[in-house]
């Protein structure tokens, strides 16, 4: 770790922070990452990766930028580099002074688009995480010749403690491909599993209880009302990916006194976009907003405020919401978004249903990335509103509520309306952390039952 800080100090705060590191030996240097003399310290040509991190402060992506070009000063080669952009308009710049092996990450735009994804799909930003953490399920590209000349739906249950998700082919990754998709020799499988060494096939196909699946049609979107509370400088970038998503007739109301959010909405297609001046920290003001109107609420962080005092006021809104939806009979999705990772436990109190870290989802997919950089093409899939993407979806629409049955069984139903299942939440667990119910990567042969509140977790088109 290089930083222009003092070393005790730096650790200090990952004595804190994140403890006992295990097998990990963590070495930290003074110095300034923007100095080529500096980054000799770091023994650069004996790394596997190198992560570039955006610092705190005003104009975060200079340092950055500033950063590549400094690597990219070095004689000789460098390992490839991994690094976050606050901003989107500066990724260009960034890409010119990185390079060709410099993959980049658009913390904006990642943040905005898994916001809009979870405002739609209660549980989304739930399953991201347990896809991006290294404690559960991870995302893993593996060749095996045995799969070769299969079709993708016929090698769904392929392996007992690994789920299959994609391909990665000559043209790139697909997630959730044509169930007649053929594998080809050069073909990588895309999986979920708890560990490399856990992907073994399975010595015969687990069987499917056809009398237990069911084939619900699943209703296209309807025009719909969604509201907003704060704004930042996010906030336009929201709204067209929410655009992309709804159906035609769409309302997005905007509620905040914040002066950027009343203009800059020109050439939507799907929605009408209505700004009312609100403080949104006010219960009376909330409360003249209407929200039994809404199907769904997203409350932003403000960036007039530094990062703790705008995750209090959020913390404030959501009691608010939780104590209106209560004492109203109301019910909304609610999603909001926060800084600091040591809030969520607080948050939870709120009973919203999902809760973006924004700073926490960057971080893991760095770290992600520094690990294993082809899965750069899978995220990038999984957070594009083109293509399959993630669904909760009621469990009834695949399986008889209350059965017995295997997940084998969830998988072929799901198969059958050409979707990619990959796991389930459960209703009842729903507020217990970490994993809010949501169970990934499921033994394919263990009976489980599921109820009428249960969700099942595909990859789908909408």
């Amino acid at each position: 770790i290089l930083a222009d800080m003092d070393k005790p100090t730096m650790e200090d705060d990952i004595r804190r922070h994140v403890g006992d590191t295990g097998r990990t030996k963590l070495v930290c240097r003074t110095g300034r990452p923007t100095e080529p003399t500096d980054l000799d310290l770091m023994s650069l040509d004996s790394a596997r990766s190198v992560v570039v991190l955006s610092p705190q402060g005003d104009d975060p992506d200079a340092h950055v930028i500033k950063t590549l070009l400094a690597l990219a000063k070095r004689s000789g080669d460098h390992p490839p580099v991994v690094a976050a952009i606050a901003s989107t308009a500066n990724m260009a710049a960034a890409r010119l002074a990185g390079g060709p092996d410099v993959h980049l990450v658009d913390s904006d735009d990642t943040a905005s688009r898994l916001i809009v994804q979870s405002s739609r799909q209660s549980g989304m930003s739930v399953v991201c995480m347990d896809l991006l953490n290294f404690d559960d399920g991870e995302i893993y590209l593996r060749s095996d010749p045995d799969l070769t000349g299969m079709a993708y739906g016929d090698a769904l249950p392929a392996y007992q403690t690994a789920t299959v998700i994609g391909l990665r082919g000559s043209s790139g990754v697909m997630l959730n491909p044509p169930m007649d998709t053929v594998i080809s020799a050069g073909d990588e499988v895309i999986v979920i599993a708890h560990d490399d060494s856990l992907i073994h096939l399975a010595d015969g196909m687990p069987e499917a209880r056809e009398e237990a699946i069911l084939s619900v049609e699943h209703t296209g979107p309807a025009p719909e009302r969604t509201l907003v509370l704060n704004w930042n400088g996010r906030g336009r970038q929201i709204v067209r990916y929410l655009d992309g998503y709804v159906a035609p007739g769409s309302v997005l109301d905007i509620a905040s006194d914040h002066p950027d959010a009343a203009t800059g909405f020109e050439g939507l297609r799907n929605l009408t976009v209505n700004v009312k001046e609100c403080d949104t920290a006010d219960r009376y003001a909330l409360e003249s907003l209407g929200l039994g109107v809404y199907q769904h609420v997203i409350v932003l962080s403000d960036d007039r405020f530094p990062a703790g005092h705008a995750d209090t006021r959020t913390l404030m809104t959501l009691l608010q919401l939780r104590d209106m939806q209560t004492s109203l009979g109301e019910r909304y999705s609610i999603v909001s978004e926060m800084h600091d990772e040591n809030n969520r436990s607080l948050a939870e109190v709120t009973e919203a249903d999902d809760i973006v870290i924004s700073d926490t989802v960057i971080g893991l997919l760095l770290a992600q990335l520094a690990e294993n950089q082809h899965l750069a093409e899978v995220f990038d899939y999984l957070f594009d509103s083109r293509g399959s993407e993630i669904y909760p979806r009621p469990a009834g629409q695949y399986v008889r509520p209350g059965a017995p049955v295997s997940f084998a069984s969830v998988i072929e139903s799901a198969r059958r309306r050409g979707e990619t299942a990959i796991g389930y939440r459960l209703a009842e667990r729903v507020n217990e952390a970490p994993h809010f119910g949501v169970v990934l990567n499921p033994d394919k042969s263990r009976p489980l039952r599921l109820g009428p509140g249960d969700s099942v977790i595909v990859l789908a088109e909408r």
